[in-house]
């Protein structure tokens, strides 16, 4: 465990709403399209509040989606921080210098636009300006907010961009501990805060360097407020709970209309067209780069080439992108470079010699690829424009990889007219946006499933809506399996984020519990450091073994309980006597809370067992989904202790009947059992009479659970 050596925090406000000013104002207006403004306005605003509420020293995570908005989202804040006194400001971004110049051209773009005065960009990495200059610069800044006699219009607020390096965070603590800036507001966003800022030492003990000189960082900061930005939050949810970087709120911010995420592509009861799964015939050509290249990859770019020439058919200027995810290895990576870039220069050759033959089947194969689109983009411009348009396409199409492979990694320069293919690994992962992408080709596998991982490869998520029937994307299946899983884990942990959010509770207090297939990790294990349990349930019977314990209710209480509960149940009796009916997820958990012994509530199958009920009443359509079995409703079965203190509740095949554990097996759902029974010692002593519940969990209905243990 790790102990926060942070400046105490201020007893928090019960709330503190924040101005909305000039800086503001002008941010809405000139950056922020009109229909998205409310959102916009409303979740800065929100978030704001958390942490002047929270107080000084607080950390608030910050959760949206995958390519959701989130950065205009911290830059709302930042100008909504402004307004309310905020003299510096610190943005953690990125751990590749192409995505720091991506975030700081951006910023300082949006930011100006907002208040072309209202700045001072500080770079720390800038020698040219001298080792001092952050010094210097916020020493001034600092003086200009301190001083009363100093209009508003000219106090400035700093921001400063630092690469998530060890280095660079020291270098810049270091800087700010030498500015006594007490009395200074200093807000710090921690972008992509799961990525390399966590402790990934804490289970040898020590501290990992990002992480101890973001720790000095903060101690330099007497009146900071600290937010984590990211769309997979596993891993600040499973640091220890007195980490330094252990969030103390949240709020998640909800995608503006026209966002298209993992719901979308992954979240139907039928396979999207929109995904499509790379056939291991595409798989072993990718192992023999001097081979043709896959089938797949051919279908992929023809598809974003026709997507490509709709654009420019219908005379609308737009980015249109592709990518190309394979492994992380360069090597791979220049093999499918060349594969599409030798595609490219034979297509344009061909379409530029429309009357020999050759280019002919080609119009044909095109034509394929034009009828494939349609069927999800009704309003695709007719084929004969957009095969015209080819040659165009063609010639305005850069195709680059987006690695070190040929020295420093390119800078992507996006510009309507021209069509980008991008081919990459690792730095296209996570923080990467791509520009008016489309197709997405990943020939690579799930590796070890971990949740966060998966969904940071989904740059092909975002704003898609008006164009999302020309967008495809290409998965292996173990991928494609991932992120329909990822789905419903993501779907019950914004549930569960939103509860703690809207109530009384802070994150401090919340039990970690999340839905996670069993095939997933939820993060990398270095940073884990709260006790958790897995709990898969599939295909078993989950049982109260020991109903003997002392908090266990009598028999007569359970019953009345139980009567209780489903007065309002259909019975009916099943070919071997017993009662059956059946009800909703919700009057079943209330079933398992009431009638069960709270210490085996306690258990993690139990809980997870609760957690699993309650997922499913959040659906209206499961009104009905339970079976309710009471088995031998007019007798109370007599059972003996065993050796281990529990009891064996289930009787046996005996004859034609198939044994307990057999009724119930034609549910597709959960199926839960009432049995009464009178429990004796082995020396045959009376122990009493309890109401045991069983619970069985088909393969049908599957799920895995990671539950924290312990205090």
């Amino acid at each position: 465990m790790t102990d926060a050596t942070l400046s105490p925090r201020a007893t928090p406000a019960s709330d503190v709403i924040p101005v909305v000013g000039g800086t503001f104002a002008g941010f809405l207006e000139e950056v922020v399209r009109p229909e998205a403004r409310p959102a916009v306005s409303s979740s800065a605003v929100d978030v704001l509040r958390g942490a002047l509420s929270a107080g000084p020293a607080s950390t608030g995570l910050v959760v949206g989606r995958v390519q959701s908005g989130k950065t205009l989202s911290y830059e709302g804040v930042i100008s909504l921080a402004r307004d309310n006194g905020f003299a510096v400001v610190v943005v953690i971004s990125g751990i590749s210098n192409p995505l720091l110049a991506q975030g700081q051209r951006r910023l300082r773009k949006d930011l100006a636009a907002a208040s072309p005065a209202g700045w001072t960009f500080l770079d720390p990495a800038d020698n040219l300006q001298g080792p001092d200059h952050v010094e210097r610069e916020l020493t001034r800044v600092k003086a200009n907010w301190l001083d009363p006699a100093t209009p508003q219009a000219y106090k400035e607020t700093a921001v400063v961009v630092v690469l998530k390096n060890y280095n660079r965070i020291r270098d810049l603590a270091d800087a700010m501990g030498r500015v006594d800036l007490a009395g200074v507001r200093v807000l710090v966003v921690d972008d992509e805060a799961d990525q390399a800022s966590l402790n990934t030492l804490v289970r040898r003990g020590r501290e990992s360097s990002t992480y101890a000189n973001l720790k000095a960082l903060r101690s330099a900061l007497p009146n900071h407020f600290y937010l984590q930005y990211t769309a997979t939050p596993q891993a600040p949810l499973l640091i220890a709970i007195d980490d330094a970087l252990s969030p103390d709120y949240v709020r998640v911010l909800e995608p503006g209309d026209g966002y298209t995420g993992g719901e979308v592509y992954f979240g139907g009861e039928s396979a999207s067209p929109l995904v499509h799964v790379i056939d291991a015939a595409d798989l072993q050509a990718a192992g023999n780069p001097s081979g043709p290249p896959p089938a797949g990859l051919r279908h992929a770019l023809q598809l974003f080439l026709i997507g490509a020439a709709h654009v420019v058919a219908g005379g609308r200027p737009e980015t249109r992108s592709m990518l190309v995810h394979p492994s992380r290895g360069t090597a791979d990576q220049g093999t499918f470079a060349t594969w599409i870039r030798d595609m490219k220069a034979t297509w344009h050759d061909r379409i530029q010699h429309a009357a020999d033959v050759d280019p002919i089947k080609l119009r044909d194969e095109f034509r394929v690829t034009w009828t494939d689109l349609s069927s999800t983009f009704p309003d695709l411009v007719d084929f004969d424009s957009c095969w015209n348009a080819l040659g165009f396409v063609l010639n305005n199409l850069d195709v680059t990889e987006v690695n070190t492979r040929v020295g420093q990694t390119p800078v992507i320069h996006w510009m309507p007219t021209k069509f980008y293919i991008l081919v990459g690994g690792q730095a296209i992962d996570r923080g990467f946006t791509v520009e008016g992408l489309t197709v997405t080709y990943m020939p690579r596998g799930a590796g070890m499933s971990m949740a966060d991982t998966i969904q940071q490869r989904a740059r092909f998520f975002g704003y898609k809506a008006r164009y999302l029937g020309l967008c495809r994307v290409f998965l292996e299946p173990d991928v494609r399996d991932a992120f329909v899983n990822y789905v419903h884990h993501e779907r019950d942990m914004i549930q569960s984020l939103r509860a703690i959010q809207d109530g009384s509770d802070t994150l401090k207090q919340w039990r970690r519990r999340f839905y996670l297939d069993p095939s997933m990790r939820p993060t990398r294990a270095s940073v884990i450091d709260i006790p958790m349990a897995r709990v898969a349930l599939a295909d078993k019977w989950i049982t109260d073994r020991t109903p003997v314990r002392g908090d266990a209710l009598p028999l007569q209480d359970a019953l009345e309980a139980a009567v209780r509960i489903l007065a309002g149940v259909s019975w009916d009796e099943d070919l071997y006597g017993h009662r059956r009916g059946y009800v909703s997820p919700r009057v079943a958990l209330e079933l398992l809370e009431s009638i069960t012994a709270p210490s085996v509530l306690a258990e993690e199958s139990a809980q997870a067992l609760a957690l699993a009920l309650a997922r499913l009443a959040d659906d209206p359509g499961n009104e009905h989904a339970i079976a309710v079995y009471w088995i031998r409703p007019d007798q109370v079965g007599r059972r003996t202790e065993t050796s281990a203190g529990g009891v064996q509740i289930f009787q046996g095949r005996s004859g034609e009947y198939p044994g307990d554990r057999s009724i119930g097996d034609e549910h597709p759902g959960i199926t839960v059992q009432l049995h009464a029974v009178e429990v004796e010692s082995r020396d045959r002593k009376p122990l009493g009479s309890f109401l045991v519940t069983a619970w069985h969990v088909p393969s049908s209905a599957a799920a895995g659970w990671i539950i924290q243990v312990g205090g």
